[in-house]
């Protein structure tokens, strides 16, 4: 999947950047927004919604209610005491925290813009695709069998900035851990499920969404991004339990 990053933006990408930072009180731009950069009738549709999915995220206390969701299902979880739980170092725990916060925004923004009809995509964290990752002879490097263990498109920002702080692979035998329990695809449906219900409830949920199934045409990989964000709301929830 093609996206332009922070340090590739010309100046009206950048300024672009600066207003998403700004709406999420964010110190980082998430991958949705540097993919759907590289068409800029996309960035603008996201641009003009963004304050409005902000708006209702926080009236709704949105942030609060889809960890909760998750918190709650790992607290009745009874397999903690079989995984290896691991210790965050303050650094890698401040990047958690940051996906943690814009990661709700993110969802209900990409839920806006595609719609509440798009499909889960493929092999995301699936208790047979992490295992077989995970147990392969001839193993991937850890940001290949990440990026495929998320359904091959992406990898997602949070393990970026973990895999650049050489932090990912204690987090990261932690996230499999869960996930091979099976745990995560019902509570990932969960959150997307909490998210539609706050679209609804803020009329801004449509089957189609704001930009209209066509943009596939453009980016064909945009729709991986409610599976793919709701997954990286639970694994997020799992870190910090830790």
């Amino acid at each position: 999947m093609k996206l332009i990053t922070e340090a590739e933006s010309g100046s009206s990408i950048e300024r672009a950047y600066a207003l998403i930072r700004s709406e999420l009180d964010s110190e980082f731009v998430p991958s949705i927004y540097q993919v759907l950069a590289t068409y800029p009738p996309a960035l603008d549709a996201a641009l003009e919604v963004l304050p409005q999915v902000v708006a209702l995220a926080r009236d709704g206390d949105f942030s609060a209610r889809v960890c909760a969701v998750a918190a709650t299902a790992l607290a009745a979880d009874a397999a903690p005491a079989t995984r290896g739980r691991v210790a965050l170092d303050a650094t890698s725990r401040e990047v958690i925290l940051g996906y943690r916060s814009a990661n709700p925004f993110n969802l209900l923004l990409a839920l806006a813009l595609l719609g509440t009809r798009v499909a889960e995509w493929p092999d995301v964290m699936t208790p047979e695709r992490v295992s077989t990752l995970t147990s392969a002879e001839d193993p991937t490097t850890l940001d290949d069998q990440i990026t495929l263990a998320h359904g091959g498109v992406l990898l997602p920002g949070l393990w970026r900035e973990l895999l650049e702080i050489s932090r990912a692979a204690d987090p990261w035998r932690e996230v499999c851990a869960f996930a091979t329990g099976g745990q995560l695809p019902a509570l990932r449906a969960h959150v997307r499920s909490l998210a539609e219900e706050v679209l609804r409830e803020g009329d801004l949920a449509t089957h189609d969404g704001v930009l209209g199934m066509s943009l596939t045409n453009e980016l064909p990989h945009i729709t991986w991004f409610p599976t793919g964000i709701a997954t990286m709301i639970v694994e997020a929830e799992v870190l910090i339990a830790s």
